[in-house]
């Protein structure tokens, strides 16, 4: 199943999410440990183009509790990055095909 996971950062952040960017990284390189695929991910940026205000990741799980707690389990959520996230099933309908391993 694919979910969709959208975090918007707290105002005036910044220079907490560059303190985690690296372990954020790591987090999201080892998803398979939480038995989950990171499928695509990305950061949120402003209208300048330029300043992250949030993430966005597609995520393929078995269950949305593989979800939730790969998003708990994040650096930027146990560092009060994230001022807050959403989590929905998506059901997507065009581009690229993608096949679940999940």
């Amino acid at each position: 199943m694919l979910f969709v996971v959208h975090a918007l950062d707290k105002e005036n952040i910044l220079p907490t999410r560059a303190k985690h960017y690296r372990a954020h990284r790591i987090h999201l390189d080892r998803a398979e440990d939480h038995a989950v695929d990171v499928v695509t991910a990305g950061t949120l940026v402003g209208d300048d183009g330029e300043t992250p205000v949030g993430s966005i990741f597609v995520i393929d799980a078995a269950t949305r509790a593989a979800v939730d707690a790969f998003t708990r389990s994040d650096p930027y959520h146990l560092n009060g990055v994230w001022e807050r996230v959403q989590i929905n099933r998506y059901n997507k309908k065009r581009g690229t095909p993608l096949a679940s391993r999940r």
